[in-house]
């Protein structure tokens, strides 16, 4: 994910896409303090970390445009929406709500938990097996349909 953001910054410097530079510039730096904040390297981030990253990046700009929108400002609205775009496009490909239901009940058998004292557990384990293909409230909301 860093090379291919690395790469795409260098492309939109020499396109002159301003507005598409300054988001990706904005998340290699973000990268660059979570990987100082874990005590990492400033260079050669893990697809992890990236990912981290990325879906902060993308929930921060969501709940701005959300509250932009609210506030009657289509434009900030237009720009967070258009931010979020960006940043998308270097996530994983989201897992199918099918592909979570199995991965969680995988989980579920393995660690032979069916109560919802190992809740966490379950999520924290579904979210590791999903690598970012998923959010942990759709995780959250499917172990809790299987916990009853």
């Amino acid at each position: 994910v860093e090379s291919r953001l690395k790469d795409d910054i260098k492309a939109a410097m020499k396109a002159g896409q301003k507005e598409e530079l300054a988001v990706l510039r904005t998340v290699m730096a973000d990268a660059k303090n979570a990987a100082i904040s874990e005590g990492l390297d400033r260079t050669g981030f893990s697809d992890d970390l990236m990912i981290k990253v990325l879906r902060k990046a993308i929930k921060s700009r969501t709940e701005s445009a959300g509250l932009y929108a609210e506030a009657g400002r289509k434009d900030l609205a237009d720009r967070e929406n258009f931010q979020i775009e960006v940043i998308k496009r270097y996530m994983p490909a989201e897992a199918s709500e099918a592909e979570i239901e199995l991965v969680v009940d995988t989980v579920m058998v393995e660690l032979d938990v069916h109560d919802k004292s190992a809740m966490g557990k379950i999520i924290k384990e579904a979210l590791a097996r999903l690598a970012g293909r998923a959010d942990g409230k759709t995780v959250q909301r499917i172990v809790a349909s299987r916990l009853g």
